[in-house]
């Protein structure tokens, strides 16, 4: 939650550093020489410090046009695999992310623009940012491995639940016809 907060003050500042430059640009003044710099920045630090919460409440754009014609069952175990190459992808990221901030920060390499700013700086948010998503993605899919050995457990007349897809109502109407 903090991240997100973090993240909702930056879009703050992009939003009065641009508007204040507009307006100073309209009434004949120079505005702020290193907004669009450190707006820049804050692009890269909104989006990976928003993601993981955006995850967390699963509010990610997806594309579920052939997931919802899925069953339920089926459906957790995409989500299983869906969470495992999470897991991956942002690992690797992270990783990489590790040594490219480290290796910047040990030759000491600048991002000159009007305000010389360390590089590590910027791209520290990167290792943070996909850690923090690989977290999210593990959350996932243990949660998606608890719900698949429940389901396991419970016998056929309790497996029927209240679903949200024709796929889930075409299981409980063929589930009850076998009772």
């Amino acid at each position: 939650m903090t991240l997100a907060v973090l993240a909702g003050l930056l879009l703050v500042y992009i939003t009065f550093s641009i508007t204040y430059t507009i307006f100073a640009r309209f009434l004949g003044f120079s505005g702020l020489i290193w907004g669009v710099q450190f707006t820049e920045y804050s692009l890269l630090w909104i989006t990976l410090l928003g993601a993981a919460w955006v995850l967390k409440r699963d509010r990610h754009v997806s594309v579920d046009l052939l997931t919802n014609r899925l069953s339920s069952q089926t459906r957790k175990y995409f989500d299983l695999a869906h969470s495992l190459m999470g897991v991956g992808v942002c690992g690797v990221l992270c990783w990489y992310g590790i040594v490219v901030t480290w290796g910047q920060y040990q030759r000491g390499v600048t991002d000159i623009q009007v305000v010389d700013m360390p590089k590590y700086l910027i791209l520290v948010i990167i290792p943070i940012g996909f850690l923090f998503l690989a977290m999210q993605f593990l959350r996932k899919f243990f949660e998606c491995l608890k719900e698949i050995r429940d389901r396991r457990n419970q016998s056929p007349g309790e497996r029927v639940s209240y679903g949200h897809s024709n796929a889930e109502a075409r299981d409980r109407i063929l589930e009850t016809g076998k009772n």
